[in-house]
This record gives C-alpha cells, structure tokens and sequence, in this order.
C-alpha cells in the first residue's frame, strides 16, 4: 500500500507539470454536470480505469453525498483515490511530502507524513476490479477541485464541486467497521459477509481498511504475535486469500464501502504511517478480528 501513494505523488507531478492536459492518458474528464439546486435521491459518479487514463461520467457536481462506482476499461485497473488538497497547500508540496512520507527504501519523514495528514483530505477509493464494479459513498463536503487519482497507474484527473450543499442519500449499511480516537478498531458485532460496510473515521489520522480472511478460531494475540515477529509467509493462520481493502479516509469523514467476501473470520488492518513516528499503525497494534455472517 505503501508504494501506492508513492505512486501518488508521481500522479500529483503529472498534474502540476501538465496542467491536467489529457495528452499522453494523464487525465480526461467528461460528463454531465448536476448542479441544479434542487434534492436529489442519490447521486452515483462512474469513474473508468483504463490504458487511457481516468475518466468521470460527470466532472461537475453539487457538495452532497456522492457514490462512486469504479468501472475497470481495457488495459485499467489499480486504486482509484478521491482527495482534496487544502487551501494554501499546492500540487508542489504534496509532490514532495508524497515522496519523503513514503521512500523507496528507509522510514518515512515524520514531518511530511503530519503535513499530508493535515493538508490532503482523502475521501476513500476502491479497486477497479476486473468482471466487477467497486462502489462506495462519501459525502463530499466542500467546495473545489478534487482530484481523482489511480495509485498505481499514475494518472489521474479533477471533478469540480460548486455550489450549495445538495440533500442526496447513501445506501444503507450492512455492517460496520469504525475507527475510535486512539487509532482503536471499531467492528459491529453482526457484520454481514457482504454488502455496504460502513467506516467512520473517528481518529486523528487518516486511515484506510485491510481486511483478511482467516481461519475458524485466530484470536487477537495470533495476530499480534505475528505482526510482532512476522516469520511466516503465508500466516499460519491465513485462510484462501479471501479479502476487502479500501482507499483512505481522513478524520471525520464516514463512507460507506460496497464488499462481498465468504462468510468467516477476518481481522482488519491499517498500515498508514504513524504522525508520531511513521511506524504503520498495525506495528503499533491497529489490528482486531472479527466474524462475518
């Protein structure tokens, strides 16, 4: 994940030097734009992967909540990302906090890594997955330029939000899977096995969901202990590979994640650089473990 927003710096550089251009698949942008004033039902924004780059069904959109369906196009695929750069905070900077906070080798800067946290809200993303689509909702709060970004292809481009704010609905929520100030796991006690998960961030850094199938009877300890000594690959006590990730969500925000795994045992994960000292918050115990029905 990590190497991800690497990635993602590289993407931000595209678009400080390019200007967002669509020439050479950096960005394309296209689509209707709702910005009437009235209530809406809902409002869902298709983003397509491809070997062209990222494309928006709509480019123009009131602040409200808003899902996003993730759609993988010919030569597509990887992470697509929703954030938003605060004012005073350029595409210059968060090119060079990208790269420090997240090296090709040696730890992060602590530095950059609390920059990021304080200057870029991140409002989740999903894989674009062959043979089918990924969804989540988010309410998109503000006004401005978002950008859209595919972690691992490096391209990306902008939806613009202007406006009052628009009454739109989200989909109800299956399950849930918070995150409580301290960096605290937050599980339902009845998740469903699939359907709409829901993530409140409730933390002061941003976080973002990995979440494992494992087998009947892993408890905490398991997975503490071998965070704490991660000696075997596989864990002994992975399952099938079974598993649901997701983009990363900032303090305060809540979305709501579209999943479809078997029914079992998991325990979720978040590996985003510690603001203390850029150690991953699972190494600092961010774990838990959970059943699905």
């Amino acid at each position: 994940m990590q190497t991800r927003y690497r990635a993602a710096a590289t993407a931000l550089l595209l678009t400080a030097t390019a200007g967002l251009a669509a020439t050479g698949g950096a960005a394309q942008a296209s689509g209707t734009h709702h910005t009437s004033d009235r209530a809406a039902k809902s409002l869902t924004v298709t983003i397509t992967s491809s070997g062209k780059g990222v494309k928006l069904s709509d480019s123009r959109i009131r602040p409200g909540n808003t899902t996003f369906k993730v759609v993988r196009g010919k030569h597509g695929g990887g992470l697509l990302q929703v954030l938003r750069l605060r004012k005073g905070y350029s595409l210059a900077n968060a090119f060079g906090d990208f790269a420090a906070a997240f090296p090709d080798s040696g730890p992060p800067d602590v530095a950059a890594v609390r920059r990021i946290d304080k200057n870029v809200v991140f409002y989740g993303g999903m894989e674009a997955v062959k043979g089918s689509n990924s969804k989540w909702a988010v309410n998109i709060d503000h006004r401005g330029r978002y950008l859209v970004a595919n972690l691992d292809k490096n391209t990306l481009t902008t939806l613009k939000v202007k406006g009052k704010h628009q009454r739109r609905s989200m989909p109800s929520a299956d399950g849930k899977l918070n995150v409580a100030p301290g960096n605290v796991w937050k599980p339902g006690k009845h998740n469903a096995h699939k359907g709409w998960m829901n993530t409140t961030n409730r933390a002061a850094e941003p976080h973002f969901v990995d979440m494992e199938h494992v087998k009947k009877g892993t408890t905490l300890k398991d997975i503490q202990d071998f965070f704490a000594d991660p000696q075997h690959n596989p864990p002994p006590f992975a399952k099938d590979g079974a598993s649901a990730d997701t983009g990363v969500i900032s303090p305060g925000h809540t979305f709501r994640w579209k999943f479809s795994v078997p029914k079992g045992r998991y325990f979720s994960a978040c590996f985003w650089p510690s603001k203390v000292d850029g150690t991953p918050h699972a190494f600092m115990g961010m774990l838990d473990v959970f059943n699905l029905h």
